[in-house]
Parts: C-alpha cells; sequence; structure tokens
C-alpha cells in the first residue's frame, strides 16, 4: 500500500459528491503537481501508448486521447501514487484506501471545435461497483464557456445511457451493443435541456473536478483561438470493484494486462498495475 499527500475533504464536499454526482475543488494541485503532469503530457506526446487515439485530427483541429497504466509512464505514476488524489478519491468514498486504477490524457490543439459526447465514463471501464470515481484536471485555463459540463444527480438514475462512439477518428453517434437496458441519449444540448439541472465551472490549473463514474457529463470543446486544453483524469475505485466485461467491448481494454497480473473477471483489482493508496498519516 503506497502512502501519499492527503487533501482532506470536508463532509460538505463528500455531501455534494454524494447528492451531485460531481464537486469542484479549488487549489489542489501546486506547482510541483502541476509540473509533473506538464512532464507527463510531454512525454505521452513523443511516446504515447498502444492506446492513444485522434478522435479528432484534420487541418483545424486536433483532439487526441491516451490511457496510460500506473507502471507506463513515471510522471503519471508520480501523480497517482503521491499526490493528494488518493486521499481524496478514499475520502469521497468514504474509504481508508483507493484503488489507482489508469489515467487518460486528453489534449485539443487551441481553437479545436469538437464537443465531448454525454456519456458516463463507467460504463467502458472493465471495472464495476458504485465505488468508482475520476478526478478530472487541466493544466490551461477553463474559462467560462469551455468548461465540461455534469448532470445533476445523473449518477443515481436506474439505466445507463446508450454509448457513443469513442474511438478513431469516430467521435459519436450510438453503439449498437444489443442490449435493452440503455436508454437513448437525450438532446442535453437541445430540446431536452431544460429537463435536466447541468453543473459546471470555470477552473484554474490545479483546481479538480471529482465525478462519480456514472456521472453523465461531455458538452465542452469549443475552443478559442490560442487556448490549449491538456487535461488528465485519473480513475479511481474502491473496495466494491470487480473486475468485469461490457457490451460493445471495454474503453480502455485493460483486461489482458490484468490477467498478466493475476486478475480475472471477478476479481478485485488491487495488484502492481492498480496500486492501492493511502494517504499518509
Amino acid at each position: 500500500m503506497t502512502h501519499a499527500e492527503m487533501f482532506p475533504v470536508s463532509q460538505k464536499d463528500v455531501d455534494a459528491y454524494n447528492r451531485d454526482g460531481v464537486v469542484m475543488l479549488k487549489g489542489v494541485l501546486n506547482d510541483h503537481w502541476l509540473g509533473v503532469l506538464e512532464a507527463g503530457v510531454a512525454l505521452d506526446i513523443e511516446e504515447p501508448s498502444a492506446r492513444k487515439r485522434d478522435w479528432v485530427n484534420d487541418d483545424a483541429n486536433h483532439f487526441f486521447v491516451d490511457a496510460v497504466t500506473v507502471p507506463h509512464n513515471p510522471h503519471f505514476e508520480r501523480y497517482m501514487l503521491g499526490s493528494p488524489l488518493g486521499s481524496i478519491a478514499a475520502g469521497m468514498m468514504d474509504l481508508a484506501a483507493a484503488c489507482a486504477f489508469y489515467t487518460t490524457i486528453f489534449v485539443r490543439s487551441p481553437g479545436t471545435q469538437s464537443h465531448t459526447p454525454w456519456h458516463q465514463d463507467q460504463t467502458y471501464w472493465c471495472a464495476e461497483g458504485r465505488q468508482a470515481l475520476s478526478i478530472w484536471t487541466c493544466l490551461d485555463p477553463v474559462p467560462a464557456g469551455t468548461e465540461l459540463e455534469f448532470v445533476r444527480g445523473s449518477h443515481l438514475w436506474d439505466r445507463p445511457l446508450a454509448k457513443p462512439h469513442f474511438a478513431q477518428d469516430h467521435l459519436g453517434g450510438e453503439m449498437d451493443v444489443g442490449d435493452a437496458e440503455f436508454m437513448t441519449v437525450p438532446n442535453f444540448s437541445g430540446a431536452d435541456r431544460d429537463r435536466y439541472e447541468f453543473l459546471r465551472w470555470p477552473m484554474d490549473p490545479g483546481d479538480v473536478l471529482v465525478f462519480h463514474g456514472m456521472t453523465v457529463h461531455g458538452g465542452s470543446g469549443d475552443l478559442p483561438a490560442g487556448l490549449w486544453r491538456r487535461s488528465i483524469s485519473a480513475q479511481w475505485l474502491g473496495e466494491d470493484a470487480r473486475i468485469t466485461t461490457r457490451p460493445g467491448g471495454c474503453i480502455p481494454d485493460l483486461l489482458p494486462e490484468f490477467a498478466s497480473n493475476g486478475i480475472v473477471v471477478g476479481d478485485h483489482p488491487a495488484c502492481a498495475m492498480c496500486p492501492t493508496v493511502t494517504a499518509a498519516i
């Protein structure tokens, strides 16, 4: 079990997370950790993993994503295992520790006009359980009008959303997975918007968003000229998490790597690639 820096979360923040499915925390990451993330993104651009995908890549826009496990990138390994994120994840889930699942890097070039489809992270993961969350931060300012948006309370819905495509040069639409469990994605940006309540926050580097794995989010992506969007999302799991398969496959597909660590479907994910982190006392 790895000890990390402490960032105590207040009961007010925990209550907001449980009620709304998302909370924003100010000033979590200091200059040291922002520097670690800068180095991690720079290294990933030069040496991406095999999972790197260009979701949009044309003359005017470039939007790529990569998903890396803890051992893949030394900078993100330091971030996951040493930063305050482990204590935040554990605190939000009311646990003594949390499992560092993996890290996702999103990079949009300045002026990119490409919305993130409305989705729930966990419906793609190879892990199930109610104790699951993402901690999202950005190395660049997030001004009003460019924020990630969240559907308040959507982590408590009875049915998951249909899954949009997140594939090479194919962003959006709905995947046909032949499963009646999924509900059609409402038109959150148009005709259905008044039926829901949305949460969003302008952010500065160092701020973080903490949101449940089943909280519906999307909508961001229209960037003004000159503004990069280098964001990093760290995924965390709790005691009730178990490895699973998904209709239509998992994104990212970490099942082979878990198998190489002796972890199979039905197992708790804790292992060398998904270490357990607790806050230092």
